[in-house]
Parts: structure tokens; sequence; C-alpha cells
């Protein structure tokens, strides 16, 4: 569980400057580990000439983990004397039961009569003997009654315990919004590919797929996406479901170029995950000629192509470039890729997509500025 989902760190160090200048202890919050997650609060001088000696920092984390072990082992602030003599303290912050970090405190004196109150945490006894500078800081050092200490951790567990419960609350309901939201998104994309799925095996005695595998199976990933917490795995599941319900109902129909291109981004988008985002499709078509009709499927197969013969072989980025324009009863659409390479000397490679009874062809040739340019003329009567 992790403290920076829970909870406002900003909001929490000011909680924690104002329980230090309150009381004069130090402070600062660590998660389950110990690492911090906030600055430290009134941090002595004393402390931090301390930890700058390479022979003693070893026993200021040393006293810090074991400090946090006993709060987390009694659920309960546990109070002690570190390897310098000074008393800590260490808050267990505790969340439906399991411990998700620690607020350590103090770097103060106790007074002689208070001193025989408390045990030491380790074995470690330090000296900084002849360290003047650590001498003087330690001897600035308050000192405070044990009755004040023990109460001002108590007064913090409750309070840093209370904050965390009630923003834990908080979480676990945006969590379970945002996990329904996502099945209802899952829900409606796969009703709507039922409904696809559907429609198309009515038309034909040979089904495409069985729709309640696919279905099935879709489900149970974007279930495990959800669980695992794994947003860019259930993004991925719906992008592909939406590309599986555009294939199977507009499979030998005419669509607006609009929804192709739609298509060829969802199909790039799934094809950057395995190129690590070195693949680029660049669009030249004027707003007005994207309503035009074309047969589904026409940019895929070039694209597709472009991409297993062009860039997929290569090292660095590639680009696509798709344009469409008008001219005279036709209409032009073109997919120029400089991977694609065709020689003048070779023959034009024509390809053909049957549609309605109707062949299209896609006529491939070499580009002066090096590639291939594969061109489809799409009559404009009737369309």
């Amino acid at each position: 569980m992790n403290l920076q989902e829970i909870i406002d760190i900003e909001f929490l160090q000011k909680v924690q400057d104002t329980f230090a200048k309150a009381t004069g202890f130090a402070a600062v919050t660590v998660d389950f580990r110990g690492n911090p997650i906030t600055d430290y609060s009134n941090f002595s001088p004393f402390c931090r000439l301390v930890r700058q000696e390479p022979q003693l920092v070893d026993s200021c984390l040393k006293c810090d983990a074991f400090g946090g072990l006993e709060a987390a082992r009694k659920e309960k602030p546990h109070v002690y004397h570190c390897h310098t003599g000074l008393v800590d303290f260490a808050i267990p912050i505790i969340v439906k039961g399991q411990l998700v970090g620690s607020v350590l405190a103090g770097q103060v004196k106790l007074p002689e009569h208070d001193d025989s109150r408390l045990t030491s945490i380790t074995n470690d006894r330090s000296s900084w003997e002849g360290h003047k500078e650590i001498e003087r800081a330690y001897a600035n050092i308050p000192a405070i009654p044990y009755e004040k200490i023990n109460a001002a951790a108590e007064m913090m567990f409750y309070v840093i315990n209370n904050m965390f419960e009630k923003d834990m609350m908080h979480f676990m309901q945006e969590e379970l919004n945002a996990k329904n939201e996502q099945i209802i998104n899952q829900l409606k994309v796969q009703a709507d590919l039922k409904k696809a799925l559907t429609e198309k095996q009515n038309e034909s005695s040979h089904p495409l797929i069985d729709p309640h595998f696919l279905l099935t199976a879709m489900n149970t990933l974007s279930c495990l996406a959800i669980i695992e917490k794994a947003p860019q795995t259930q993004d991925t599941i719906l992008t592909l479901a939406e590309m599986i319900r555009y294939m199977i109902t507009n499979k030998d129909e005419f669509v607006p170029l609009k929804e192709e291109l739609h298509y060829i981004e969802q199909y790039v988008r799934l094809q950057n995950l395995r190129f690590n985002g070195r693949l680029q499709v660049l669009t030249d078509i004027r707003e007005e000629d994207r309503s035009t009709s074309i047969p589904s499927g026409t940019l895929y197969s070039i694209v597709n192509e472009a991409v297993q013969s062009g860039i997929e072989p290569k090292a660095g980025k590639g680009t696509i470039l798709i344009t469409g324009y008008q001219a005279g009863n036709d209409f032009l659409l073109e997919v120029s890729s400089e991977g694609m390479n065709v020689s003048n000397e070779q023959p034009t490679h024509v390809l053909e997509a049957a549609h309605d009874g109707q062949a299209y062809p896609l006529a491939g040739h070499s580009r002066l500025e090096g590639g291939t340019a594969v061109k489809v003329s799409i009559p404009m009567s009737g369309r």
C-alpha cells in the first residue's frame, strides 16, 4: 500500500511541521520500508552533525529501524533512548490492520530524575569526545519531562491514524468508482461487439468467430487488468475490442474515410507498444474530404504492409504519411513510407481489394526522394 496514494503529503507535512513547532520535537514520516515521505521538521543540529559522521550514522539508522519495528509490534507509540542517549519515539501508522508507515520523532533529553524510566533501543553506545561542535550542539538540546513526551506521542498517534483512516476511506471510494466506470465501459464495448458478431453470423452460415469465446476471453483479461491495477493493459484491451468490432461490422462495406483513419490510429497505438513509440503516422487530408466513402480495410492493408516491410526491420523511428485528395471523378489515397523500396526498373506492383464485386487497384511506385508511395483510386460517383 502506497502512502502517497492514500493521503495528501503536503497536508501531512503541515501537520508534522506544526507538531514539531508546538512541542519542540524533531519529526519525519517514513513508509513501511523506512523511506522518508516528508521533509524533516525541526531536525536538531546535534543529530544532523552526528549523521554526518561515518562511524555514527549507521547506529542512527539502526535506532530508527528498531524503534519503528517495536512500535509496529506493539501497535502503539514506543518511546526509547537512541545510541546517543537522546529520547526518540516511533508512532506506527496502521490502516485496516496493516502497517503502512511510521512517524519518527524526538531528539530531546530527559531530566536527570526521569532518565532511568526508559531503555535503549540498541546496545550501541556512541562517543563524540573531542568533537567540539557536536559537544556544543548536545549541550543546547532541551530536556523535556517523560510525561510530556509520552502525551505528545499518544496525541500524534491518534491524530495521524485518524487522518489516514479517513483518507483511506476516501481513497477506497475513489478506487471503487474508477473500477465501476471501467466495468461499465467494458460492458458497453462487449455489448457492441456481441451485437456486431451476432449480426454478421446471421448473414453467414460460417461464423467468423464464436462470440461467446471472444467475449469471455476479453472479459477475463479486462477483469485481470482491473484487479492488478493495470490501466494501460485495460486501455489496450478496450482498444483491441473496438478494432475487432470495426473489422466485423464493416467487412466488405464502404465507410467514411475518418472512420478508417480512426482505425489506423488504434492500430498504431497497439503497434507502438511493441515498437516503443518509434512508429509515427501522419495525415494530410482536408477535413471536408474525410467524409468520403472508401472500402473498409483499404488503408489498413497498405499501412500494415509499410510497417512489416519498412518500419519493423529498422532500428530507428519510422514515419508513414497518408494523403488524400480529389482528382476529377476519383478520390486518390496515397500512403508513402521510406521503408518499402521499389526499384524504378521494376513493374508497378498492383494489389486488388474487392468490395461489392468491384476491384480497386493499389499501385505502388518508387519515389525520387526514396521509399515507396502506394496509391489507390476510388470512383466518387454515387459515394
